[in-house]
């Protein structure tokens, strides 16, 4: 519809600009602020929101982290997680995520304070809801690292999106460029239509836990540990099984 009150929708169109939050501009050596748009693609656009689940989610993944750590961050949006992570000067970390706008704000706002230690990708994949003119097939996309060697791979809301075939892609992925003492937090939506295991569409996908772990068990994940639930979300820690 086109008065459609979804921001990202309106800036797909041109209607208002993607860029720095002008209410809180950007003070010296810090990193600035998306603006609202931006932070609504990445998960919503209020900015006590913003910053308190991007800081909820920085406590947890650093809780799991090794020394010195290469993170992948799937579904990366403008860099909620990532302003987080970036305090820390050992973590090299690559974000990827198929809104562009949010990865070239990103490749802006974070060059001129990480340089190649943290670095943006685009993945032009389809999504009927999110980038319908995507090019890949999210079923055929390869995560932009080697195999095993990446030590922790996030999925904040990831999996609350995709399809069951494209979940299964993705959990091969990640078992693929996981180092071998790696681990994946991943957090999922739990309460599928009754009588299903899997229920949902682009806008909001659930899995029961159960079936979730049977599907990274395929994969040759297993459950490593139960973090709880973020902010609405089920957090599970899985490590390869082999």
């Amino acid at each position: 519809m086109s008065d459609s009150p979804i921001l990202w929708k309106q800036a797909a169109r041109l209607a208002v600009p993607l860029n720095d939050e002008d209410i809180w501009p950007p003070q010296p050596f810090s990193l600035p602020l998306p603006n609202a748009i931006l932070r609504e693609a990445s998960s919503i656009s209020q900015l006590d929101a913003f910053f308190a689940i991007g800081e909820a989610w920085s406590h947890l993944v650093a809780h799991f982290l090794p020394e010195e750590p290469l993170v992948l961050d799937i579904g990366c949006g403008c860099g909620k997680l990532a302003r987080f992570l970036y305090l820390n000067p050992r973590i090299r970390y690559v974000g990827i995520d198929l809104f562009l706008p949010g990865i070239e704000w990103s490749q802006r706002a974070f060059a001129p304070l990480t340089g190649e230690r943290f670095r943006f990708e685009h993945f032009d994949g389809y999504s009927a809801l999110y980038n319908p003119q995507g090019s890949v097939k999210p079923s055929e996309y390869s995560l932009p690292c080697k195999d095993r060697s990446v030590d922790t791979v996030v999925c904040a809301s990831l999996f609350t999106h995709l399809r069951e075939p494209d979940s299964v892609h993705y959990l091969h992925e990640i078992a693929r460029v996981l180092k071998p003492s790696g681990k994946a937090i991943i957090s999922i939506h739990t309460d599928p239509q009754p009588g299903t295991c899997f229920s949902g569409d682009e806008a909001r996908i659930d899995i029961t836990p159960s079936y979730f772990v049977q599907l990274a068990d395929q994969a040759d994940l297993h459950v490593y540990e139960r973090a709880g639930v973020v902010y609405g979300q089920e957090v599970l820690v899985l490590e390869l099984t082999v």
